[in-house]
């Protein structure tokens, strides 16, 4: 190996290890992910928290909603959905008026789950969902709830594809929110319009992503600046000028 090959090759290594120094990152590696826990979650009606990251929300009341089939192939939990109207239950569990949830048509009835979340600067809170309903006639829907910010994710009109046990489903959606602030969250569901014909939110996959900060310019700049230094000293005890 020539000199000048073995200077450029120390100098790389010696910059490699100054970024360390530094606490500069010298590869690029996997956010951070940490699964949201939604059995610590507030519950109200039908919820089911089967793992990590998963959470399954239902508008079934169990008063043969579905019927002739059983409400057990449409509630995940035993419970059954809580009231909207002429109660506004459903709408005091999650702070909101009552006619908060009134969208094309009357929320009559439905479950919810929330907890409050911090989100910090850089970070990305992930979900995939899924809604599925037997609904045909009435507006059905689940949403996305930051603090009093109601964000609909579908209704039966988007659930175009077949399901089984269910009639529809939209099928699997992503959604990714990453304003940094303390919130309180909200996953539901709500019947609109009638008491029958079950509707469901299935989440999946919830994370929230820690993305670890990159290097500073200044501080590269000042491993650059250490790594020429040093290049231009073996250099001169070498007898090498570049």
């Amino acid at each position: 190996m020539k000199l000048s090959t073995f200077i450029k090759h120390s100098t790389f290594k010696l910059s490699l290890l100054s970024l360390a120094s530094f606490g500069i990152p010298i590869s690029t590696t996997p956010a951070d992910a940490i699964q949201l826990d939604f059995s610590n979650w507030q519950q109200f009606g039908d919820i089911n928290t089967p793992a990590l990251g998963q959470a399954n929300l239902s508008n079934n009341a169990l008063l043969d909603d579905d019927f002739p089939q059983p409400d057990a192939t449409f509630n995940y939990s035993g419970n059954p959905a809580g009231l909207a109207n002429p109660l506004p239950d459903l709408q005091d569990f999650l702070g909101l008026v009552p006619e908060a949830l009134d969208i094309e048509g009357d929320a009559l009835e439905g479950s919810a789950i929330k907890n409050t979340v911090s989100v910090a600067a850089g970070d990305v809170l992930r979900f995939d969902w899924n809604f599925r309903t037997n609904e045909t006639s009435y507006q059905d829907y689940a949403f996305f709830l930051v603090d009093n910010t109601l964000i609909k994710l579908a209704d039966f009109t988007d659930a175009t594809q077949a399901s089984s046990p269910f009639i529809q489903e939209t099928g699997i959606n992503s959604y990714a929110f990453s304003q940094p602030g303390i919130y309180t969250l909200a996953f539901g569901v709500v019947d609109i319009d009638d008491y029958v014909a079950t509707s469901a939110l299935e989440v999946r996959n919830a994370t929230i992503e820690r993305v670890p900060e990159p290097g500073t310019l200044v501080g590269l700049l000042a491993v650059f600046g250490l790594g020429m230094g040093m290049r231009r000293r073996f250099g001169k005890k070498l007898g090498i000028s570049k």
